[in-house]
């Protein structure tokens, strides 16, 4: 076995593989991926962006539910299909399922060439420098000189799980996968809170915090790089500092962030109902074209709001300490945009509990809102407990909540028509032939996070992707919003409209000279009766 050292290899040891990477589940997993293709680039491999053959496919996959973890199993299938056909040479599986069902998976799917937890994704390189130095490497054969951590002796001699209390922050090496001026930042990873419905602390450790110099030199890089806006994420994003400096300090993260204007937006994901004050939350709000703004978009899961349930949750909130943050937030933030996600089914909830939820959805009217049904995932302590509710209960319940947090966000879309709104422009729409419309782009406004939020559809010319645009907001369809630019140098009018216009500017012209000569023709004979 080689020695692996990057003394050993040169700078360039994977300049002959090209690659490709499928990322499946949050933004945070996202960060995750385009680290891992960053560190292989490093390296010198090359990202595929469109090719028939790779010589190594990377998954990341998720494993927060049953969901995710059949999904990613679907991607596993489809990959090994490529690979027995010539298409793809290695196959590394990565991420959050290799933590939770890593080792079914791995004696299912043999064919995988490497199975790797988070917590060695930093040793990405190494482990693929390894599988292309050599054709006969078996990951059996381990090696102290080999900087990686020994493969489990469990079902497959390729899988790569080093329990740590928690991950390694380290994303200087990510290469974005995203829009060029939209990224993620990650503050911290882990999870302290313990809900009982979550896996999240067994697969990605306890909570741990990027400090603030590494966040504010990362959020530079990204600027410089033409990024503008900035999306900052976490398991807690509001819990942020608190292993660090003693307490939960994200209003100092942001108003450090706001101050150095290196972004047009800041958008804030994934805070948590506890730690808000009027300080963190003053910091909330628009400002004049040419500042950074810190997005007055909240989004704080709240998943319940029955007392007795969010206690066996474990979510450390009850429902009076809910409503009095939802009336703090809708009284201090302008204009807010109030993004939750509930939970229907959860083991103990009755057709009262249910209610309760339904009427809270009601009064308080979120703007935008994800409803999931419960999932009882192994490991988690809500899975075993008792009265737990019947699916068809579930479904039910779900139909009946998503129905009516629909009927709200219609409404609240409908409410943009006639409004002037800065839109953010992300890509330019392709039509159902593949074409690319050069006057059609899709874009959002402040209440729509990238990738989770509908959309905006605004038809004009010349317009710049990556920028706040003003437009005005013609419709809505369904939850996604029309509209055209206010700048009328950037309205786009089809030929269609054009030869309409045309020929009403010349059917007027006519009918302007028909008038003229009745007018004409009466005045003459007006003045000849006169003479006679």
């Amino acid at each position: 076995m080689s020695n692996l050292s990057s003394a050993s290899y040169g700078p360039a040891p994977l300049a002959d593989v090209l690659f490709s990477v499928a990322s499946l589940g949050c933004p945070k997993n996202l960060v995750d991926s385009e680290t891992l293709v960053g560190r292989l680039v490093a390296l010198g491999a090359e990202l595929a962006t469109d090719a028939a053959e790779v010589d190594l496919f990377l998954l990341n996959t998720c494993g927060f539910l049953r969901s995710a973890r059949a999904e990613a199993e679907e991607y596993v299938a489809q990959a090994l299909e490529q690979k027995a056909a010539g298409m793809i040479g290695r196959l590394i599986v990565a991420g959050c399922a290799v933590v939770s069902d890593g080792k079914e998976l791995a004696e299912k799917y043999p064919g995988v060439d490497a199975w790797i937890s988070p917590y060695d994704e930093p040793k990405i390189g190494e482990i693929v420098v390894a599988l292309f130095q050599e054709d006969d490497y078996k990951m059996e054969e381990t090696d102290d000189a080999l900087d990686v951590p020994c493969p489990a002796e469990a079902a497959a001699a390729t899988f790569y799980h080093t329990p740590a209390h928690s991950l390694t922050l380290d994303d200087s090496q990510r290469l974005l996968l995203t829009e060029p001026h939209v990224a993620y930042l990650k503050i911290a990873d882990g999870c302290d809170r313990f809900c009982s419905y979550c896996t999240i602390p067994n697969i990605r450790g306890r909570f741990v915090s990027k400090p603030f110099e590494t966040v504010l030199d990362e959020a530079a890089r990204l600027a410089d790089s033409g990024v503008r806006e900035l999306v900052l994420i976490a398991q807690e994003t509001t819990f942020w500092g608190s292993d660090l400096y003693g307490q939960p300090d994200l209003k100092r993260l942001l108003a450090a962030l706001k101050e150095k204007n290196q972004f047009d937006w800041i958008r804030v994901l994934y805070s948590y109902p506890l730690f808000w004050d009027s300080e963190l939350t003053a910091l909330f709000k628009m400002e004049a074209p040419g500042q950074t703004s810190i997005l007055p978009y909240v989004d704080l899961p709240l998943q319940h709001c029955n007392s007795d349930l969010l206690k066996k949750m474990n979510r450390k909130v009850d429902k009076a300490q809910i409503e009095d943050l939802i009336a703090q937030l809708r009284a201090e933030i302008p204009d807010l945009v109030l993004r939750t996600s509930l939970i229907v089914g959860f083991p103990g909830e009755t057709d009262a509990m249910y209610q309760e939820l339904a009427d809270f959805v009601e009064k308080h009217r979120f703007e935008r809102a994800g409803v999931f049904e419960f999932s009882p995932e192994p490991g988690a302590p809500a899975a075993t407990m008792d009265d737990q509710v019947p699916d068809e209960i579930k479904r039910r319940r779900y139909d009946r909540l998503y129905a009516k947090q629909e009927r709200i966000s219609r409404q609240y879309a409908r409410g943009f028509i006639g409004k002037t709104v800065d839109v953010m422009l992300d890509t330019r729409a392709v039509s159902e032939g593949g074409a690319v419309m050069r006057n059609v782009c899709i874009g959002r406004t402040v209440a729509d996070a990238p990738d989770v939020d509908p959309v905006v559809y605004v038809t004009g010319r010349d317009l710049d992707l990556g920028v706040p645009t003003p437009c005005e907001i013609v419709d809505a369809q369904g939850l996604d919003l029309i509209a055209v630019p206010v700048d009328p140098d950037k309205l786009f009018v089809s030929k269609e409209e054009r030869r309409s216009a045309a020929m009403r500017a010349e059917s007027e012209a006519l009918g302007e000279q028909e008038v003229k000569r009745q007018k004409n023709g009466k005045n003459k004979g007006q003045k000849g009766g006169k003479n006679r």
